[in-house]
C-alpha cells in the first residue's frame, strides 16, 4: 500500500515536545481514565507522537475543546478495552495503518460490550509482520457495518477519487456550517456536494465500499460509496470515516476532521467540551479589506451612514502604500500623505474597531508577485505597511490579511516574529481560529492564530457574485449571512466573513440582513462581534487551561480546572441531563441553561475552579 505522504524530519521543538509527551503520557492517560471522561487517540507506539498527523488530531481535539489523550496499543491492551474507563476510542488515519490481530479482536470486544469507536480510512488495515493487507477486506469492516479496502477483489481499483455528498438531514445531524454543501448545482441532487473556497470541486481519496450492512450512511461518494457512517455493533457504536482526516488537516483542509471529531465526542458520547468563544457566546469576525484608494469614499460613506458606529468591533485591514496594480500607478491609499484617511482610522480605533495590515504596501504587486523564493524583495513591503498603519493609528497592528490570499511561508514567519496574533487564511475553510499547517508541517508554537474564511459554496465575498461560474445570487448571499449568524449563535462558535468597502455601496441590502440579525441576537445576549486580536488572545489563554471532569456515578460529578492565567470567561458546555444541583467548591463561576446544554463560565481573575453537582 502506498504511503500517503513522506515523513517530514522533526525540528528541535518537535523533538522536545515529543520527549515531554513520552515522559508524561502514562500518567496523563491514567489520570484521565480514572475520571471516566477520557477519549483516547490510539497510536501504535510512542514514536507516533512526533508524526504531523498525530499532532493534527490532537490539535483538532484541543481546538474543539475536547478531552482527548494519546494511548499506545500496548496500554490499551493492558486496560483490556474496559469501556468503564474509556469514554471512546479514536483509531486515526495515516499513523496507524498496521495492527495486530490481538488489537483488532480487542477493539471488537470493546465495542460489543458497549464501547464507542471512531475508525478512519486506513487504520488497522495492514498486518504487523510484513505491512501487507491483512485480509480480503478491512478487518474492521464488521465494526463499521460496511465492507471497505477490498484489495483482494478490486486490486488497483480499491480506491477512488471524487467529491463527497450529503443530505439535508445529515447536514443538520453533523451540524455542517451553512454554505458547505451545494444543493444548487450538485451532480447528485437532492444530495449536496461538499465545497470549499477557490476550488471548482473537492476531490477526496477514499476506499470503494460495499453496500452498508446495518450501518447508516451519512456522507457518500459520487459512485455511492460510504464516506461517513454510523453503526450499532453489539451494545456499542462505531463512527466510520472513509477519508484520511488527519492527513487532510496537515494539508489545510481540516473541516471534516473537526466536524466529525466534535460529532463523535459531543453527540455520540455526550461529552462536555470547552467553548472556543468567551462566555460561550458565538459571533463573527467581520474583516474589511482596504485594498486601494477605491475604498476611501466608501469607507467615509459607511461612517456617515452610522454603520461603523452602530455595531462592531470589526477588523479593518489596510494596504497603505501609494500604488496598487503596478509600482508607480498612484492608485493606492497612500496613507502616509492622506490626512483624511489617517483621521478616519484614528476614529475607528477610538470607536473600538481593530485596524490591521492588509499585507504588503502595494496590493496587487504583492498579491501577484510574492512567493517563497523572493523574500528579500517583498518582505520590506510588510515592514513598510506595518510602519505606516502604526503611525496613522497610534496603535501597533496585531492582525493581518494577505493581499489576494497570497501568504508565502516567510510572511507567516514575519508575522510571528513581529508579535502578530491573528491572520486571515484561505485554507481550512469554515473553521474558527486554528493552528495551521504548511505543506504538512505544523507552525512553530506562538501566539499567532489563523482565521479561516467562511464562504457560501465557492464564493467568499460580494465581488465574486458576478463570476460566471459562481451561480450565486445576491439573494443567496443575504440568506447565507443570516443563516451563518444564526449558526455561530446556536453552535457557540466564531467564524470570519470578509468584504471590500467599495462593494458595500452595491450590497447594502445584503449587509443590512447581516446587521439586523446580529442586532437581534445581540440584544438577546446570544451573539457578539469579535476582532481577530480579541479571539486570538482568548484562544491563547484558553490553551493554558487544564481541566478534568470526574464522575462518581451516573448522576454526580465535578469539574476541576487550573491555569497559569486567569480563567475568566472560559466556559464548559455540558449536555443537559436532568436538573443537577451545582455547587461551586472553589473559585467563581456562573451556570446557565442554553437549549439542550448547561454552560459553566469561570468569572474573575482566579486561576482555579472546582465545581460539583448531583
Amino acid at each position: 500500500m502506498k504511503r500517503l505522504f513522506k515523513a517530514i524530519p522533526g525540528r528541535a521543538w518537535v523533538v522536545l515536545i515529543a520527549l515531554l509527551l513520552l515522559g508524561g503520557l502514562a500518567a496523563l492517560y491514567q489520570a484521565s481514565l480514572k475520571t471516566g471522561s477520557a477519549i483516547v487517540l490510539l497510536v501504535p507506539d510512542e514514536t507516533a507522537l512526533t508524526r504531523p498527523v498525530t499532532q493534527a488530531w490532537l490539535d483538532a481535539a484541543s481546538e474543539e475543546g475536547l478531552s482527548v489523550v494519546a494511548m499506545t496499543d500496548d496500554a490499551f491492551l493492558r486496560y483490556g478495552g474496559d469501556r468503564r474507563s474509556i469514554a471512546g476510542v479514536i483509531l486515526p488515519d495515516t499513523v496507524h495503518p498496521q495492527a495486530s490481530e490481538l488489537l483488532v479482536n480487542q477493539l471488537h470486544s470493546y465495542v460489543k460490550d458497549g464501547g464507542h469507536l471512531f475508525i478512519t480510512f486506513d487504520a488497522a488495515l495492514l498486518d504487523t509482520q510484513n505491512g501487507h493487507y491483512a485480509a480480503a477486506q478491512s478487518r474492521l469492516s464488521g465494526l463499521a457495518g460496511v465492507s471497505y479496502a477490498m484489495y483482494e477483489a478490486l486490486k488497483d481499483k480499491t480506491t477512488a477519487l471524487g467529491p463527497v455528498y450529503g443530505s439535508r438531514d445529515h447536514e443538520k445531524t453533523l451540524s455542517f456550517q451553512p454554505g458547505k454543501l451545494d444543493f444548487k448545482t450538485s451532480a447528485r441532487l437532492p444530495l449536496g456536494e461538499l465545497t470549499t473556497y477557490g476550488y471548482p470541486r473537492l476531490n477526496y481519496s477514499h476506499f470503494r465500499t460495499g453496500a452498508p450492512q446495518g450501518a447508516t450512511a451519512m456522507l457518500l461518494s459520487e459512485q455511492g460509496d460510504t464516506i461517513v457512517s454510523k453503526h450499532t455493533y453489539g451494545q456499542g457504536t462505531v463512527l466510520f470515516a472513509n477519508l484520511p482526516l488527519g492527513y487532510l488537516k496537515t494539508r489545510t483542509d481540516a473541516y471534516l476532521l473537526h466536524r466529525l471529531l466534535s460529532y463523535f465526542a459531543t453527540d455520540l458520547l455526550q461529552q462536555p467540551h470547552l467553548s472556543p468563544v468567551p462566555d460561550a457566546i458565538g459571533g463573527l469576525v467581520l474583516n474589511l479589506h482596504v485594498d486601494s484608494n477605491a475604498a476611501h469614499q466608501p469607507l467615509l460613506g459607511l461612517e456617515r451612514a452610522g454603520w461603523l458606529q452602530q455595531q462592531g468591533p470589526f477588523s479593518i485591514h489596510v494596504t497603505a502604500g501609494p500604488d496598487t496594480y503596478l509600482e508607480g500607478d498612484g492608485l493606492g491609499m497612500n496613507l502616509n500623505t492622506n490626512p483624511e484617511m489617517q483621521a478616519f482610522l484614528k476614529r475607528q480605533v477610538a470607536q473600538g474597531h481593530e485596524v490591521g495590515n492588509h499585507g504588503g504596501w502595494s496590493h496587487n504587486v504583492f498579491g501577484l508577485g510574492a512567493n517563497d523564493g523572493n523574500r528579500d524583495r517583498f518582505e520590506p513591503f510588510l515592514a513598510l505597511n506595518h510602519t505606516s498603519v502604526s503611525a496613522a493609528t497610534g496603535a501597533v497592528p496585531r492582525s493581518y490579511s494577505a493581499p489576494m490570499g497570497n501568504q508565502p511561508r516567510w510572511a507567516t514567519e514575519w508575522l510571528r516574529r513581529e508579535g502578530f496574533k491573528g491572520y486571515y487564511f484561505t485554507g481550512d475553510n469554515g473553521l474558527g481560529p486554528t493552528r495551521s499547517f504548511d505543506q504538512g508541517r505544523r507552525a512553530d508554537p506562538s501566539a499567532l492564530w489563523a482565521f479561516p474564511i467562511s464562504s457560501y459554496l465557492r464564493v467568499a465575498t460580494f465581488e465574486e457574485l458576478g463570476d460566471e461560474d459562481s451561480n450565486v445570487t445576491t439573494e443567496d448571499m443575504a440568506n447565507y449571512l443570516g443563516n451563518l449568524t444564526r449558526y455561530v449563535t446556536d453552535q457557540r462558535v466564531a467564524r470570519l466573513f470578509y468584504f471590500h468597502p467599495p462593494a458595500a455601496t452595491e450590497h447594502l441590502a445584503t449587509l443590512d440582513v447581516l446587521m439586523a440579525e446580529a442586532r437581534r441576537l445581540g440584544l438577546l445576549e446570544r451573539f457578539r462581534w469579535y476582532t481577530m486580536e480579541q479571539l486570538a488572545d482568548f484562544m491563547s489563554r484558553r490553551e493554558l487551561a487544564q481541566w478534568q471532569i470526574t464522575r462518581a456515578d451516573g448522576r454526580s460529578g465535578g469539574l476541576t480546572a487550573r491555569s497559569s492565567a486567569s480563567l475568566d470567561q472560559i466556559s464548559w458546555v455540558f449536555p443537559k441531563g436532568g436538573t443537577p444541583v451545582f455547587k461551586i467548591v472553589k473559585g467563581e463561576a456562573t451556570v446557565r441553561q442554553d437549549g439542550p446544554n448547561w454552560i459553566v463560565t469561570a468569572r474573575g481573575a482566579g486561576q482555579e475552579l472546582e465545581l460539583a453537582w448531583e
